[in-house]
């Protein structure tokens, strides 16, 4: 993973970009927050009721009926036993029905954009090797599809972060692409061995696993793809540390063919090693 980069003199963007710190969450933090938000807004509107009266078929000051009758209006429910019997009771009422909906709408509108949002279910390696593939030496890694489609169109692209002084002497972080033996999958349906070949021409030419801890080596794989089922493009993306590269060892066959001639792909062996 990336390290925790420190922001300063950076701000917190706060309500300003609320809906995507609302879309970024953990799902269950989001679900917490908008229960927890409902019940508030119920409390706070009992508590109104409750201070003004004018609540029909409630007892004199019981705040439980306050809060009761405030959740079947905030709900549109109406069960006909409580029911607001003055112009002050049913101005409230009113505010909070179309608050209600307001927030209903909200809260369905803000979970469907979450539980809708295509997304890859792509499984990358634990590790990257490095060993000679054809007497070369090589950057290799898996992907493996989680699901039952293709990602038709698969794109994989890799680039490398290092730390880097110029002749001036500037510590620089740059960007380097790495070409791969192959790019592209027509139909990203299983397995996919990515391959980066180690010549003359490649940024990691010459480094061994101490020139990659020295400089802070960060690779970033990102794969894209149109999921023939929801048709839609999917994104994601892995990050191999210097810590994450293992040299002289090589990936475990996790392919077998049957008698009959189909193919097996054993994925309890997917991040299996030998040297």
């Amino acid at each position: 993973m990336l390290r925790r980069i420190e922001r300063r003199g950076l701000g917190r963007v706060g309500f300003s970009d609320l809906f995507h710190a609302l879309m970024t969450m953990r799902l269950a933090t989001l679900v917490g927050l908008l229960a927890l938000g409902i019940v508030a807004m119920n409390f706070m509107f009992g508590t109104i009721y409750w201070l003004t009266g004018g609540i029909g078929g409630a007892q004199p000051g019981n705040y439980g009926d306050a809060v009761f009758f405030s959740v079947q209006t905030f709900s549109t429910t109406g069960y006909g036993v409580l029911y607001p019997k003055t112009i002050l009771a049913n101005s409230v009422a009113s505010v909070e029905i179309i608050t209600g909906l307001l927030s209903t709408a909200l809260a369905t509108g803000l979970l469907f954009a979450r539980l809708s949002r295509p997304q890859a279910r792509v499984m990358f390696s634990k590790i990257a090797v490095i060993h000679p593939v054809n007497g070369v030496p090589t950057l290799m890694f898996r992907a493996a599809n989680r699901r039952r489609n293709a990602l038709t169109n698969a794109e994989m692209t890799v680039a490398m972060t290092r730390d880097e002084i110029d002749p001036e002497g500037n510590n620089l972080r740059r960007l380097l692409d790495l070409t791969l033996v192959r790019d592209r999958s027509p139909a990203f349906a299983l397995s996919w061995s990515v391959m980066h070949r180690i010549t003359e021409s490649s940024p990691l030419y010459g480094l061994d696993a101490e020139a990659l801890a020295r400089e802070h080596c960060i690779f970033i794989c990102v794969l894209t793809g149109l999921d023939d089922t929801l048709l839609s493009t999917v994104a994601t993306r892995h990050i191999y540390n210097f810590t994450d590269i293992k040299f002289g060892a090589r990936f475990v066959d996790i392919f077998d063919r049957a008698a009959d001639g189909s193919f097996a792909i054993d994925y309890t062996r997917f991040h299996d090693l030998e040297e």
